[in-house]
């Protein structure tokens, strides 16, 4: 199958991130006097997005206010231990030149996204980034993954949603897409079944 779009989940398909969310979320609980956790346990915690992640140690009452000091420490150090993925750059650089569309759905904040990937010199390659905050609904609604498609002019049968939680997998099914699941990622998965598995990032190559 060759695709003329190519959607990307951020953390745990193009980035490995888990260690700095672990510190940001650490200097979070600290804040409010809470013990810290393990950042190895924080791998697993991920997908869902901030307000998800926090939910598990913020009662719903304190929720806002730790999801704005967790933003706060985030936005000032966005990229410490964070880099793309071995061989993520190649194929991004190899879809562009094959004029394949990519865009970015993420469920991490549109603005912290956007400044992780300027840092990392990634941004350029996107024609579209979508964060959880960047529509009403974010994954696995396939309210993101639609709304891009149709700014892209690319229909679902040719676009291919590649991610490595079921999250994505589950929104690329309600959208229509293909899914491909980044088996280097940070995974999740139980009731879903992508048509694809991928074992490492120059596995896309094929698609494109």
């Amino acid at each position: 199958m060759h695709v003329k779009a190519l959607l990307l989940d951020l953390d745990g398909t193009l980035i490995d991130s888990y260690k700095d969310i672990a510190i940001h979320l650490n200097r979070t609980l600290q804040h409010f006097g809470k013990p810290s956790v393990e950042v190895e346990s924080v791998r697993y915690r991920i997908g869902g997005g901030a307000r998800e992640l926090l939910r598990e140690f913020f009662p719903q009452e304190l929720l806002q206010e730790a999801l704005a000091v967790f933003r706060e420490y985030y936005l000032s150090e966005p990229v410490i231990h964070t880099k793309p993925f071995e061989g993520i750059r190649e194929v991004l650089c190899r879809a562009k030149e094959k004029g394949v569309e990519l865009a970015v759905v993420t469920n991490k904040m549109e603005e912290l996204s956007r400044l992780i990937l300027e840092r990392l010199e990634l941004m350029s390659y996107f024609s579209l980034l979508v964060g959880g905050d960047t529509y009403k609904e974010k994954k696995p609604s396939p309210l993101p993954l639609v709304e891009v498609l149709k700014a892209l002019v690319v229909p679902p049968q040719e676009a291919l949603m590649v991610g490595d939680t079921e999250t994505d997998l589950k929104a690329g099914r309600l959208a229509g897409t293909k899914r491909a699941l980044a088996l280097w990622g940070y995974v999740k998965v139980s009731e879903e079944v992508p048509e694809y598995t991928l074992q490492r990032p120059a596995d896309i190559l094929r698609f494109i």
